[in-house]
């Protein structure tokens, strides 16, 4: 189930990432490019949509690669998002920590939430909408 702060896209879905791509208990970030879908995401044309894959197993969480706390990507490096026992999504400038649904669950922001993007999936991609 998406978090409260889940955005819906309406309108062509967007490939993401070739599912082969993914491994499951694996994280990946993207970015898409946004100039004629920007207002489906509420952003300026020109601007990028940086995005966090999460695959948990026999499910797939897509969220806006920005800590709840003071907006900061999460990663330090490369798809580098979980804790060391993978089992929570992490933010590498104030560990913050969100478990499966997005939610901060340790840090300075408890209870606040990652935005989360609802996909499908489609030929062998995820697509985002």
């Amino acid at each position: 189930m998406p978090s409260k702060d889940s955005t819906n896209i309406t309108g062509d879905p967007i490939p993401l990432i070739a599912l082969d791509d993914l491994t499951a208990g694996e994280t990946k970030g993207v970015e898409i490019e946004l100039d004629d879908v920007a207002t489906k995401f509420s952003v300026k044309k020109g601007k990028r949509l940086d995005l966090i894959i999460w695959h948990q197993g026999n499910e797939i969480r897509v969220f806006k690669n920005a800590c709840p706390h003071v907006g900061l990507p999460l990663e330090t490096f490369p798809d580098r998002f979980l804790t060391a026992d993978k089992k929570h999504l992490i933010c590498s400038a104030h560990a913050a920590t969100f478990d499966h649904d997005g939610t901060c669950i340790a840090g300075p922001c408890p209870g606040k939430s990652l935005t989360e993007y609802k996909t499908t999936t489609l030929d062998g991609w995820l697509m985002l909408g």
